[in-house]
């Protein structure tokens, strides 16, 4: 009995020094790989991907049209903070979708370690994804909910009403400190769904101010795959001779925008 309670022991120490204080290690959900098409050369008239573009991406013309609106301050305040309140609505739903996100920065490509910093803050979400960009990865740390809100979008009072009826701490707080909200946008996007070298991709067009961003994306579950999905749409995207090298921070473009 001794030595099965010594072995249990220190099995229990060994895993408060791996996670001292009944920590639990961090972890990411979700990895969403980015990779950017040159939109000067495969946007028709400012508005639709080329139907021979799309068929090489395996998808097809028909889209699903989205509308964005954020809701801050005067000042940007949450904004300059990392911190975004998103509005949107699908043309085929009838909810209105919330999102409540904070950004940070991964350094060394350490998601963990941001993930750490971000309980640490009090962030505390349902979700923890890694944004997988050519140039630099970015967590984000983000909660959801959807409210009914008719066909369109609400306008700034009623967007902050409804975001603060579904806010979690520590979001709350900054949503009750927006004493005269502003919308910033709406922005209008379309999505196709594609295939790549056997990889689902969301292919979306996005108009913002006078330009239009073409942005290749797909959900996987480890850095790892992310990597190898990643090489798979560039190779495609470099051998179409339409694959856009910088990232396209789309968040800064709309708030840069509106």
């Amino acid at each position: 009995m001794k030595n099965i309670f010594l072995k249990g022991s220190l099995a229990a120490g060994a895993l408060l020094l791996l996670f001292p204080q009944g920590q639990s290690h961090a972890a990411v959900n979700s990895y969403e790989v980015k990779v950017y098409a040159d939109a000067d050369k495969i946007v028709k008239d400012s508005r639709h991907i080329d139907h021979d573009i799309l068929n090489q991406l395996g998808s097809e013309d028909k889209d699903e049209d989205f509308n964005v609106q954020y809701i801050d301050d005067g000042n940007r305040s949450n904004y300059n903070n990392k911190e975004t309140f998103r509005v949107r609505k699908s043309e085929d739903e009838d909810s209105t979708e919330l999102q409540y996100k904070k950004r940070y920065p991964i350094t060394n490509g350490d998601a963990d370690a941001a993930v750490a910093q971000a309980k640490k803050d009090g962030f505390n979400t349902d979700d923890y994804e890694v944004e997988y960009g050519e140039k630099g990865q970015t967590l984000s740390a983000s909660n959801e909910s959807s409210v009914n809100s008719g066909s369109d979008l609400p306008d700034a009072s009623q967007s902050l009403d409804a975001l603060k009826g579904s806010a979690k701490a520590p979001f709350d707080a900054s949503l009750n400190k927006i004493g005269s909200p502003q919308k910033i946008g709406p922005v209008h996007f379309e999505r196709h769904k594609g295939e790549i070298d056997g990889n689902k991709v969301k292919i979306e067009n996005w108009d913002i101010g006078n330009q239009n961003v073409v942005e290749v994306s797909a959900k996987v579950s480890n850095a790892s795959e992310a990597k190898s999905v990643q090489q798979a749409i560039v190779k495609k995207l470099d051998q179409m001779g339409i694959h856009e090298t910088k990232d396209q921070l789309k968040t800064d473009m709309i708030f840069n925008n509106y």
